[in-house]
C-alpha cells in the first residue's frame, strides 16, 4: 500500500503512511503539515473503497496521502524521522512497565 496511487480530489495521490491506527496516522500528519506538505489521512471508510474496488478485504489500517509531486519529499521526511517497529519490538515494549517504556523511548 505505501507507495500507492489513489485518485483523490480530482488528482493523484500517494500513499506515503499506512499506520494501524488513526491517532499514529494522525502523528504523521501533523509532521508532515509542519513541514509544509498538502496532507490527507483516509481511515477505514475510505480504505474498504478502494479494497472494494480491488476486490480484496479491508485491512484495520489508516493511510496517509500527500499529492504524487510531494511523495518523494515526503517519503524522505518520514524514513528520517520517524522509526517502525516491528511485532517482535512491540511485543518487547508492551512487556516493560511504563517507567521502562520512556526509559526505552529516550535510548532509541
Amino acid at each position: 500500500m505505501k507507495g500507492d496511487k489513489v485518485a483523490l480530489h480530482g488528482s493523484t495521490w500517494v500513499v506515503v503512511d499506512v499506520a494501524p491506527a488513526p491517532e499514529l496516522a494522525d502523528m504523521v500528519a501533523v509532521i508532515l503539515k509542519d513541514e509544509g506538505y498538502v496532507v490527507e489521512v483516509k481511515g477505514p471508510d475510505f480504505i474498504a473503497d478502494v479494497f472494494h474496488a480491488l476486490g480484496a478485504q479491508m485491512p484495520g489500517v489508516t493511510m496517509v496521502l500527500v499529492p504524487e509531486n510531494q511523495a518523494d519529499a515526503a517519503l524522505a521526511l518520514i524514513a528520517e524521522s520517524i522509526r517502525d517497529y516491528d511485532e517482535e519490538e512491540l511485543a518487547q515494549i508492551r512487556s516493560l512497565s511504563p517507567e521502562e517504556q520512556q526509559a526505552y523511548f529516550e535510548e532509541d
